[in-house]
């Protein structure tokens, strides 16, 4: 199926143009402001633009359909061990690792279980921390305000 696009003699184009015109022109005869016809003709020719674009991705799509079948028999042709995944096709390649020390350095061992005594170590509880964030922000804000006395 293909789409062809007819567009009428170039002769009703450019009288259907003309006769536009003069009713704009004239503007008397019909109570519509030429604004809105401006606007609807704007909006049609959006509208053209939209069925062209429509059509050209339709035929650029019955190609590809078309086009499609030979490669079917192109695969089908290949043998399925060439198409069977293994698990070993999803590992992924070691990570290259330099003799360079890395940028940070641990405070403390990284360990997969932890013991009381070590968690009572470096454990400490969120509210003294929003309370010495908190300390610390006022005594910059008293120091600059002392500042400014002085």
């Amino acid at each position: 199926m293909k789409l062809s696009l007819r567009l009428p003699p170039p002769e009703k184009i450019w009288g259907a143009l003309r006769s536009g015109v003069a009713f704009l022109r004239a503007g008397k005869h019909f109570p519509v402001r030429r604004e809105i016809l401006i606007i609807a003709a704007l909006a049609g020719a959006s509208v053209v633009v939209t069925l062209i674009v429509m059509a050209v991705s339709f035929n650029a799509r019955e190609t590809r359909a078309a086009v499609q079948p030979h490669q079917a028999q192109k695969q089908a042709s290949a043998s399925t061990a060439e198409n069977v995944l293994a698990p070993e096709d999803f590992d992924l390649p070691p990570i290259p690792r330099s003799d360079q020390p890395p940028d940070y350095y641990f405070f403390r061992l990284r360990l997969s279980k932890w013991s009381k005594e070590s968690v009572e170590k470096f454990w400490v509880p969120p509210r003294q921390i929003a309370t010495d964030t908190i300390e610390m922000i006022n005594d910059k804000n008293m120091e600059s305000m002392f500042e400014k006395v002085r």
